[in-house]
């Protein structure tokens, strides 16, 4: 009816709308490093310029910024498992999916369950194991993850995926905590602190949670 603009739309169009919003939001954050980028400088642009353009979006990048400060994270960063990709990893952004593309990059590395049953805990495997793995978003002190942390951060993942081992790790020999999140098939969240944190802290358990939760599109 004229002037009832709540029900102008459908309720499945309304639901499949708010769908496409959330996992808008979603991918928005895995390709941040692309989307950041200006295209004729090749330079990243202003937060400020890429948030007028999802202004209706779930702003993900700035909830782990923000997460970040308030908790005194030392870093926090979403790492893709790349091991089991159709195809090569060819870096962020789109690639065009041809031929000559694909026969140019390097050979996909072997799965992540085959590497991990016969893995030790030497420098060389542990090289070798970390390079099945690309961070994605990453925000902390350092402009990158650290080598030897994203590293540490692979095999607890393995750990937990091949062992049922908790997404939590207190080092003790370098007074560092470890939390991950596993939400989607490929990506997980890692925040790191450079001190004791509990495996329950009630600040980072909540946001993980929530996080997990906005990732996983599960309340739609």
């Amino acid at each position: 009816q004229e002037g009832n603009q709540g029900d102008e739309f459908p309720e499945l169009y309304k639901w499949f709308y708010k769908v496409y919003e959330l996992l808008l939001s979603k991918y928005t954050i895995y390709f941040s490093k692309t989307l950041f980028l200006d295209n004729n400088k090749r330079r990243q642009s202003s937060p400020r310029a890429l948030k007028s353009t999802t202004a209706a979006l779930v702003d993900h990048r700035t909830k782990l910024i923000e997460f970040y400060k308030k908790s005194k994270a030392a870093s926090v960063s979403l790492i893709l498992n790349i091991s089991s990709m159709e195809r090569p990893f060819q870096g962020h952004g789109c690639k065009l999916p041809s031929e000559q593309a694909y026969r140019f990059t390097t050979k996909t590395p072997d799965s992540l369950s085959s590497s991990y049953s016969s893995y030790d805990r030497d420098v060389t495997e542990r090289h070798g194991y970390k390079d099945k793995f690309e961070v994605i978003f990453h925000h902390g002190r350092e402009e990158t993850l650290d080598e030897t942390v994203k590293s540490d951060v692979v095999y607890i993942f393995s750990d937990v995926v091949h062992k049922n081992s908790k997404p939590y790790l207190y080092d003790h020999s370098k007074n560092r905590t470890y939390f991950l999140s596993l939400f989607d098939v490929n990506v997980f969240l890692a925040v790191l602190y450079n001190t004791r944190k509990a495996e329950k802290d009630g600040e980072v358990v909540k946001f993980l949670e929530e996080f997990r939760n906005s990732m996983n599109v599960s309340k739609v």
